[in-house]
């Protein structure tokens, strides 16, 4: 059987699995035709949004644990992006495509976790010369090369770092998406127990993003002596963020804790940014007592 028959067998017979119960075989068999297997792949997200229901706690936190014992499903997922062809993909609208690049960022930010589990940090998993941010491991490049506005590279597989910056940041009509990415460690945004879909997308967006700014961890809720500390995200992706309307200041506006945009030194306030904890965003089962 060729390696795209074994994938598409590997495909119905996972979505069997979920939709009809029981356990993956332990053997592959064949099928009269593996090419009329269907992609289980729909605009909800349905199997990604199950997993995150299930396994990401209160404060974002991840059960890597439990998902790895569920991996099969996290991989069942993956396959559906991975299946979408470019010709499909460009019927999609705007909100259907930024939807797909905020969940396979996050889907594979996870599974690259559990590739390499137990890890104390993502950072840890870069070469001896590169970071984890430049490492391919998206094969979704044919769906990058659909939209004109996108800058990822021509290889089989995206980074992180191209989907973050090359892709969303070019079609995105605002850069909330900053908000709703999470890279597997303390001081990101917090990782949404719900994929993010279309019909949803805005409101998941901005309720991200007023979280996020709202969270003492990460963003200070008082301005001191004419500066806020702010998450380093503003820092690294300055550019990207001072597209919002009225820049970075604007987003803070429209999306911070009253204690800060209701100050009267607001509009001079200067930014100063917080150490980044890279530690892994893990939740672990409570000890029994």
């Amino acid at each position: 059987m060729t390696m795209r028959g074994k994938f598409l067998l590997r495909t119905l017979l996972t979505a069997a699995v979920l939709f009809g119960g029981g356990a993956l075989p332990a053997q592959e068999s064949s099928v009269p035709d593996a090419a009329a297997a269907i992609s289980i792949f729909n605009h909800e997200h349905a199997i990604w949004s199950g997993l995150l229901k299930d396994f990401v706690h209160e404060g974002g936190l991840v059960d890597y644990q439990g998902l790895a014992r569920r991996r099969g499903e996290l991989d069942a997922y993956l396959h559906g992006l991975e299946v979408v062809t470019p010709a499909d993909f460009a019927k999609w609208t705007a909100p259907q495509r930024q939807a797909l690049w905020i969940n396979a960022y996050n889907a594979y930010a996870v599974r690259l976790i559990l590739d390499h589990y137990p890890v104390d940090s993502i950072k840890d998993l870069g070469g001896m010369f590169s970071s984890v941010f430049s490492k391919e491991i998206i094969p979704l490049q044919r769906l990058a090369d659909v939209d004109p506005r996108s800058q990822a590279g021509g290889s089989d597989k995206l980074t992180l770092g191209e989907v973050e910056h090359d892709i969303l940041a070019k079609i995105s009509k605002k850069p909330l998406f900053h908000f709703a990415i999470v890279c597997a460690s303390w001081s990101c945004p917090e990782l949404l127990n719900e994929a993010y879909t279309a019909n949803k997308l805005n409101k998941q967006l901005e309720q991200q993003a007023r979280h996020f700014l709202a969270d003492d961890e990460k963003n200070n809720q008082q301005i001191q002596g004419g500066r806020l500390r702010v998450s380093k995200i503003f820092d690294w992706a300055e550019d990207e963020l001072e597209t919002y309307p009225g820049g970075i200041r604007g987003l803070i506006k429209d999306f911070g804790p009253a204690s800060v945009v209701d100050a009267v030194d607001f509009g001079k306030v200067k930014w100063q940014y917080r150490d980044y904890d890279w530690s892994l965003n893990e939740w672990k089962t409570p000890p029994t007592k």
